[in-house]
């Protein structure tokens, strides 16, 4: 084997980079066929505890150094992975996804795709049928989408909850556009200064 076709992680090497730059630090990674050296070095923050891990290419580093060689058994054991528990996790943000796209209405209004999103921060079981809003399969919001176009058991807990929301929501968007409506007409602080 050619000098320094591997290296034992943990060791402390000095490369002398194609710009004559002087780079120390322990090794933590070396693949062999890009040459690629992962090193791990004091932070340049200067902060204590804290490192910079820093990747060198050999194809373009003039000469490296072992300063030491370091021991597989000061290396700390790498802890088992949960498989089980990345798969499931994996799945539940696949799945979320998928639904997440699904949020998304085809030929809908701005104001109906934004009073869906409203919806769904608080049912996530919400979905769109062509341009209404269907929430946990009891209530139909049609457009426009405003209180009034809410249909579903009228004795029903959910229309009435879905009602609040739609209402809060609508509320909500009416003041933020009269609060917008003010700023945007009160007189600027340099335009009122010069015209006194």
């Amino acid at each position: 084997m050619a000098e320094h076709e591997y290296f034992n992680i943990g060791s402390i090497v000095c490369c002398t980079t194609c710009y004559n730059q002087k780079v120390q630090g322990e090794v933590l990674a070396y693949d062999v066929e890009t040459k690629m050296l992962a090193i791990k070095t004091p932070a340049a923050s200067g902060k204590h505890n804290v490192y910079d891990v820093r990747l060198l290419n050999l194809a373009f580093v003039g000469d490296v150094e072992v300063i030491s060689d370091g021991s597989m058994t000061n290396v700390p054991l790498l802890t088992s992975l949960n498989l089980n528990k990345i798969n499931s996790r994996l799945k539940g943000n696949l799945d979320e996804k998928k639904r997440q796209v699904n949020y998304i209405g085809v030929g809908v209004t701005p104001e109906g795709q934004r009073l869906f999103h409203a919806i769904v921060k608080t049912i996530s079981e919400t979905k769109w049928d062509g341009k209404d809003i269907v929430v946990m399969d009891e209530v139909r919001i049609h457009p426009p989408y405003g209180v009034t176009d809410c249909s579903g058991k009228e004795s029903s807990h959910s229309l009435n909850h879905v009602k609040k929301i739609v209402k809060k929501y609508l509320d909500d968007t009416e003041t933020q556009r009269n609060n917008d409506l003010r700023k945007s007409m009160s007189p600027s602080p340099a335009s009122s200064a010069s015209s006194s």
